[in-house]
């Protein structure tokens, strides 16, 4: 009744904005199409009924107007701006007015609604003053009326809820090393991806942190599907969002029951014991998996690809659900009554780290683990020991990623093929591969030549990050190149593609010799054994034809060593850029800045060298690895030449 008569009284107002909007929008049109009527006399238009009445009842008006302000109307020939300045002077009035009503109606509803508030509070208040505690009947009736509104208060607030965690595996060590606006761009697709999941299966509520974030659904096969989703883009988002070089994986835990909740409650405001255990389970999750209790998963509706782990959860058995195919010994009781699983390579969650006092020996296969050398996009790196014969090695663990079945055993082979092709080479200039293989939670691995030195990347960078980078001087560069090219060249000679040739692949001993690593992921000519979607290579320092999607051969490698060559001679990249997709562009479409306008110092031959290797078109390119070491052997005679003193003769001297 209350509403009723609200709407009663506001109608009035409204009847009136309406009408007087109404007319006024009528005045804005007539006077615009005076206005129009200037530049227009035809005559059948000049006969249109509406026209006629317009100019009947206008050009009085106007007339008046005009008189009042001092100008006339009509003034053909001439053009009168009269009907133009009327017509937006009332659509301001148009607009004023709808303000004063929207004010006007706000006003007298607050008024009548101020009202019906106090009349019922007055009602609360007189119903609870009404009962005084005088007498022990009256206590009782305060007593009931206090437990049936505490009943009511609770079964208001609490509701059935499903809580699911999410968070990003290793975030803090992924970051490191890379670019702020890499980080940020990356770290920003991944909250779009999940927002856009979750707001597809009806997240009521979400509430984020750094690097993990805690949602609300109201039906726990909605969170149960979310959770799934995030878990199944992942790998479409690291092939296509992901600049970092370390893929993005994630652990997330879910629970359900009764919580105490309001509609405008914040997620993050809200302390439970649910909530805590779908954290407490997605801490205990493995990478790339969802954790869950049984009294859940007896609930699901679809239970396809969820396995019990044998573990336990704050006293709730744990289901575990991925999209990886299930990895023998997956769960290992470490000391402590701690959980270990298997990461990349050996590294163990909640083990001691490697090399860390009372560390326990570690290893990978046959091969004892000494210490970890670092860690990429294709996974980590590791100094071993080959007990049988007492020779150090360095062994590379290989990121499989979030792969099916069908497709983690086509990688494997293919893997294991281009593996075996490398292995086969031995030349100075190529790390020597040992043996290939896979660990026993199947996890394949390259076991290679242990080189003392560092990466030509490391070598190149300066020494403070805060001062530009300098180039290294033509004999060094000469050196190194002229190593590399005759190691491409014998590569290229046996049908082998590097495909990712950069400053990190090549290594530097101590005595200068340059060494090319990472073979292992070579592709041998004339076959298709490249996996299906897969960009081999890093994009600063890869071909046109690999960006485009063209045919790889020799001059490819030729192409990323160019870059390299570019980067040793002037101390910069010939194609950076903030974004993939602008170094990418550039690779494709920009000529880079000559060489010796950035380093004077250079010989033209060097410049002639670097332009060639870079040249778009692969048939402009050196059409063979050993033809660029010839031309840069024979730079390397010129420079020593020039830099020989000139012997003194007899006769000069006198």
């Amino acid at each position: 009744m209350a509403a009723k008569g609200r709407t009663v009284a506001l109608f009035p107002i409204k009847a009136v904005q309406r009408l007087l909007g109404w007319g006024l929008l009528l005045g804005v049109g007539g006077f615009l199409v005076l206005f129009a009527l200037q530049f227009s006399h035809a005559p059948k238009l000049d006969t249109l009924w509406v026209v006629v009445k317009l100019r009947e009842y206008g050009d009085p008006f106007l007339r008046g107007v005009g008189s009042w302000v001092g100008l006339g109307w009509p003034t053909a020939p001439s053009i009168s701006f009269l009907p133009l300045v009327l017509a937006l002077a009332t659509w301001g009035l148009k607009v004023a007015s709808d303000a004063g009503f929207q004010w006007a109606l706000k006003t007298v509803g607050n008024l009548l609604s101020g009202k019906k508030e106090k009349k019922d509070e007055d009602t609360l208040i007189s119903g609870i003053s009404g009962i005084k505690a005088d007498s022990k009947r009256s206590r009782e009736e305060l007593l009931k009326r206090y437990r049936e509104l505490e009943s009511a208060l609770k079964s208001s607030i609490r509701k059935r809820c499903a809580f699911l965690s999410v968070d990003v595996v290793g975030s803090t060590k992924m970051k490191e090393g890379e670019k702020e606006t890499d980080i940020a761009a990356t770290f920003q697709a991944y909250e779009e991806m999940l927002n856009r999941i979750f707001t597809e299966h009806g997240a009521w509520k979400v509430a984020w942190t750094p690097d993990g974030v805690m949602v609300c659904f109201l039906q726990v096969d909605l969170a149960v599907a979310a959770g799934q989703a995030v878990l199944s883009g992942l790998k479409e988002f690291n092939a296509a969002e992901n600049r970092l070089r370390t893929s993005f994986r994630v652990r997330s835990g879910l629970n359900e029951g009764e919580v105490a909740i309001y509609e405008d409650s914040k997620l993050e405001k809200v302390a439970d014991h649910v909530i805590d255990v779908a954290g407490h389970m997605q801490k205990q999750a493995a990478p790339n998996t969802l954790w869950l209790g049984a009294e859940i998963h007896n609930l699901l509706g679809d239970k396809s690809g969820f396995y019990a782990t044998g573990q336990v959860v704050d006293g709730l058995e744990v289901f575990e659900w991925s999209t990886e195919p299930r990895r023998r010994k997956a769960v290992v009781e470490g000391t402590g009554g701690g959980i270990r699983r298997p990461a990349v390579g050996v590294t163990l969650a909640g083990a001691p780290a490697i090399g860390a006092p009372g560390a326990e020996a570690q290893r990978i296969g046959r091969y004892e683990v000494l210490s970890e050398l670092g860690r990429g996009a294709m996974g980590a790196v590791y100094k071993a020991r080959d007990p049988q014969i007492g020779r150090t090695v360095a062994i590379k663990m290989i990121l499989t990623g979030n792969q099916t079945p069908e497709e983690l055993e086509e990688y494997k082979r293919r893997f294991f093929r281009e593996a075996q092709t490398a292995g086969q080479m031995s030349h100075p200039g190529i790390v020597t591969i040992y043996d290939v293989n896979e660990d026993e939670y199947g996890q394949p691995y390259l076991v290679m030549e242990f080189v003392e030195g560092m990466t030509l990347e490391k070598l190149l960078a300066p020494a403070d990050s805060s001062k530009a980078p300098a180039s290294r001087p033509i004999e060094a560069s000469l050196d190194i190149a002229i190593q590399v090219a005759d190691a491409l060249d014998y590569a290229h000679r046996r049908d082998v593609i590097h495909r990712d040739i950069k400053p990190a692949n090549i290594l530097v001993t101590p005595e200068g010799k340059a060494k090319i690593a990472d073979f292992g992921i070579a592709k041998m000519v004339g076959t298709q054994m490249t996996h299906t979607g897969l960009l081999v290579g890093t994009p600063a320092f890869m071909s046109p034809e690999q960006i485009t999607g063209g045919q790889v051969d020799a001059r490819s490698d030729i192409f990323s060593f160019g870059i390299v060559l570019y980067w040793m001679c002037t101390g910069t990249k010939p194609f950076a850029g903030q974004a993939i997709t602008e170094v990418a562009y550039k690779v494709v479409h920009a000529t880079p800045t000559p060489v010796r306008q950035l380093n004077a110092e250079l010989p033209h031959d060097m410049e002639v060298i670097v332009t060639r290797c870079l040249a778009k078109k692969p048939e402009e390119r050196y059409q063979r690895a050993g033809d660029l070491a010839s031309d840069l052997e024979n730079l390397k005679t010129q420079q020593r030449a020039l830099a020989a003193p000139v012997p003194i003769t007899p006769a000069a001297a006198s």
